[in-house]
């Protein structure tokens, strides 16, 4: 995913991070004194992106989402435990130990977006 904030100044701020799909919203880890999560304090909205390139096709989703963050340690660390295991593939790596330690420091949290529409494209050329 791509996501995009408006930082304090106003200006757009956009990276990409790994997501989870749960209970209709969209969960993001990001740093918890970030730039992303200072711009999210500021302004609550944002934008997103998905996409995928295949040969001969190319799908995505976009939208737009009211965000909440969340600090509850359990969750996070629930969260990206997962993420680390699809993104970066399951075992004791050296991305889940420095994510992982992230979190066990409070350095991590959960952006929660709800999204207010979904746009698609190229959906029907996708295989599964």
């Amino acid at each position: 995913m791509r996501l995009g904030v408006t930082e304090p100044d106003g200006t757009p701020l956009v990276h990409p991070v790994w997501y989870t799909w749960q209970h209709e919203q969209f969960l993001v880890h990001i740093g918890a004194q970030s730039a992303k999560q200072r711009a999210i304090e500021t302004q609550p909205i944002v934008y997103f992106t998905i996409d995928e390139a295949r040969p001969g096709a190319v799908c995505g989703v976009r939208g737009k989402a009211s965000v909440t963050l969340a600090w509850d340690a359990t969750q996070v660390r629930h969260v990206v435990q997962a993420q680390c295991d699809h993104y970066a593939g399951p075992g004791d790596t050296a991305t889940h130990r420095f994510l992982l330690g992230m979190v066990e420091r409070g350095e991590m949290i959960l952006a929660l977006l709800t999204p207010h529409y979904l746009a698609t494209w190229g959906l029907e050329t996708w295989e599964h």
